[in-house]
């Protein structure tokens, strides 16, 4: 009996350390880019390329890229590791798709951790300036960037900690 309730505890234990994913459109970022692209297709979006579709996402045409671990701190393989969304077709209303993300964003996830702001050199050498909202959990990292001055290519980014780095905040935990 005592046999038994340490297997099953072992088991459950197991269960419970299992890697967690950060998700995008409540999907976990883990799989090949591959099977990721497949389950994007079930829920409307059109394949462009191997890694690249598009579709609808937070109800704004978008083309979203899925970016593999392959050569990514010594990773070598095909796993899905970060998504980008593009909103490149509403330059007008960029500014405003910027803010409702942001706002729809602090909803799910809190307020943003960090508001990073740059400079980014255009090629006619004038500076522009760029701001990435980062919002920040055990699973991962979202950043939205407004594509700099005039808001030319609002960006959203999806990284997932496991497939990224390897690390799933449990060794950061024990540490802290």
């Amino acid at each position: 009996m005592t046999r038994i309730i340490l297997l099953l505890a072992a088991v459950l234990m197991s269960g419970m350390l299992r890697a967690q994913h950060i998700t995008f459109m409540g999907i976990p970022i883990d799989g090949t880019t591959e099977e990721f692209a497949a389950k994007l297709e079930e829920k409307g979006f059109k394949k462009l390329t191997k890694n690249s579709l598009s579709g609808s996402f937070a109800g704004y045409n978008c083309n979203v890229a899925l970016n593999s671990t392959s050569g990514a701190s010594g990773h070598k393989s095909d796993k899905v590791a970060n998504i980008t969304v593009r909103f490149n077709e509403y330059e007008i209303g960029s500014m405003d798709i910027f803010h409702n993300l942001s706002k729809w964003l602090s909803v799910k996830y809190g307020a943003y951790d960090e508001c990073q702001d740059y400079y980014i050199k255009e090629s006619n050498g004038d500076y522009k300036i760029s701001i990435n909202r980062v919002w920040c959990n055990e699973y991962g990292t979202i950043v939205l960037n407004d594509g700099g001055k005039g808001g030319k290519c609002i960006a959203l980014t999806y990284i997932d900690r496991e497939n990224t780095t390897g690390n799933n905040g449990g060794k950061l935990l024990e540490d802290l």
